[in-house]
């Protein structure tokens, strides 16, 4: 668990930053929505600033049941630990490492494009008076003036009513203008990568050099220079080592 998250906050912490336009007005922007959704939604809703590393929780009733009192707070930390020490440790497993598959997912894809998604996992939660409830988290990021970064992310924790036709996705990813659905817990984010890309990233996982991988692949290697380059776009890194990471994080191959 800790390794994921290592990685997560590695990939969302040193984005670059530096020269955000507008970034205090999207912030405060931000906050009015995180609590706009904890007062409407009755919910805990959390905004994560990457580049401050910071957080604004905001409590609706649903903190109630965790024993949490109704009011603002900030941390600095872009983690709400105190909430994510009441989940269910197989539940926040899958949390972090479904966040990391839609970090990569989101990086893949046009800047313009990336406020269209949102990831949502059930998570089990334990109450003040020790018994396990079902919830539904939501992540997205909002827009931080179109910059090349993901550096506010809005999540909200809502419980799910105990009725059969109101149960949640164990985890998917979710286009909120077209409705298509992608199935985190069956690994439809490793078509982020091709199959042949894949095939690349096996090799140079194993440590064989770009020569051996054209020969192994029977292609030329200008070809694998090429595979390699994309990967590394696709991945968000600079190297194989951290392609590497990111593959075994985010189950990619």
């Amino acid at each position: 668990m800790e390794k994921i998250r290592k990685e997560l906050d590695r990939n969302l912490l040193t984005q670059p930053f530096a020269g955000l336009s507008l970034y205090e007005s999207q912030l405060e922007h931000g906050k009015h929505i995180a609590r706009f959704y904890s007062k409407l939604e009755h919910c805990i809703s959390v905004l994560s600033d990457m580049k401050a590393r910071k957080s604004y929780i905001y409590y609706g009733s649903l903190a109630k049941e965790f024993g949490f009192q109704l009011y603002e707070s900030s941390i600095d930390s872009i983690w709400e630990d105190q909430l994510l020490s009441l989940i269910n440790s197989d539940d926040l497993q899958k949390k972090y490492k479904v966040e990391l598959q839609f970090f990569n997912f989101l990086n893949s894809l046009d800047i313009n494009e990336r406020t269209n998604y949102e990831v949502v996992t059930k998570l089990r939660a334990k109450t003040a008076t020790g018994e396990f409830v079902l919830l539904q988290h939501r992540l997205r990021y909002l827009d931080a003036a179109a910059e090349d970064c993901l550096s506010l992310a809005l999540c909200l924790y809502q419980k799910v009513p105990h009725h059969a036709a109101f149960n949640t996705p164990d985890a998917v990813i979710i286009n909120k203008i077209s409705g298509q659905v992608i199935e985190c817990s069956q690994n439809k984010l490793a078509e982020i990568l091709s199959p042949r890309e894949k095939e690349v990233m096996q090799l140079m996982k194993c440590g064989y050099p770009s020569k051996e991988i054209a020969s192994r692949l029977a292609l030329s290697i200008h070809t694998i220079h090429r595979h390699r380059q994309n990967i590394f776009e696709k991945l968000n890194v600079t190297n194989v080592i951290e392609a590497c990471r990111i593959a075994d994080g985010a189950d990619l191959l």
